[in-house]
């Protein structure tokens, strides 16, 4: 008898220390799902300074992020030499003349890698000027990343074979239609001052508008170009750095007045 009370009272200790571990496990549970929404509840009911900090540490990581393709991107340009299929074991002749063989892939590395620069640039100029952004926004900021990732593809294509029009075309296509894209994202957000500051001029938002699409525009006559002479279209795509700066400082002596 002494036995089976203690047996039974062990079963029951049991029970109740199983009881008390689900209560508790659940009261855990419990808790967590509730201060996840007393800390949505004190976001929404943020004082505007913290609300506006919360907002720029987003929007920071939507830069960054940005960046980080921009710096995968403008890194991944070298590996469009073929280095695999380089010879071994030569002498000083042979790598002089090796060197002077790739100088014409090496420009257009250079072409390539000053191109992605611009648009890393153009980027960060637009950004700036962006107080705020919504869904809309990061999808646009997508597909402009989606051309700038696949810059490396088009280059080691062109250095490959861009001795014909196709490869300068196929590369001047990508560039043009991440042009485009960076333009469409902010047109999006200057329209009506929709994620700009107010205070914006619409006279600048517009000069933004159109340093934004001379380069795009260079790169589609460049097409054209390419027909002709593969290599003078390449020496083409240099005018974009040119012609934004031309309208810039137009714009700027036609405000003067």
């Amino acid at each position: 008898m002494r036995a089976t009370s203690t047996l039974l009272r062990a079963q029951n200790d049991y029970s109740q220390s199983r009881s008390s571990y689900g209560y508790h496990g659940s009261r855990v549970i419990l808790d967590h799902i509730g201060n996840v929404f007393t800390k949505r509840a004190k976001c929404e009911s943020m004082p505007p300074e913290r609300l506006a900090t919360e907002r720029d540490t987003r929007f920071w990581r939507l830069d960054t992020f940005s960046d980080a393709i921009f710096a995968v991107a403008m890194t991944l340009l070298i590996f469009s030499f073929p280095l695999s299929s380089l010879p071994r074991n030569l002498g000083q002749a042979e790598v002089r003349n090796l060197i002077l063989s790739l100088a014409p892939q090496f420009e257009t590395f250079i072409i390539s890698f000053l191109v992605t620069g611009a648009f890393w640039t153009a980027h960060h100029r637009i950004f700036d000027k962006i107080e705020r952004y919504d869904q809309a926004l990061v999808w646009l900021n997508f597909v402009f990343l989606l051309f700038i990732v696949v810059i490396p593809f088009p280059t080691a294509v062109l250095v490959s074979a861009g001795e014909s029009w196709l490869p300068v075309a196929f590369y001047a296509s990508n560039i043009a239609c991440a042009g485009f894209a960076l333009t469409l994202a902010w047109v999006y957000a200057s329209h009506n001052h929709r994620l700009i500051d107010t205070s914006t001029p619409i006279r600048e938002a517009r000069l933004s508008t159109v340093q934004a699409l001379v380069v795009p525009s260079i790169f589609l006559l460049s097409i054209l170009v390419a027909i002709y002479s593969p290599r003078l279209a390449e020496y083409f795509w240099l005018l974009s750095f040119v012609a934004q700066w031309a309208v810039a400082r137009r714009w700027r002596v036609v405000k003067s007045p």
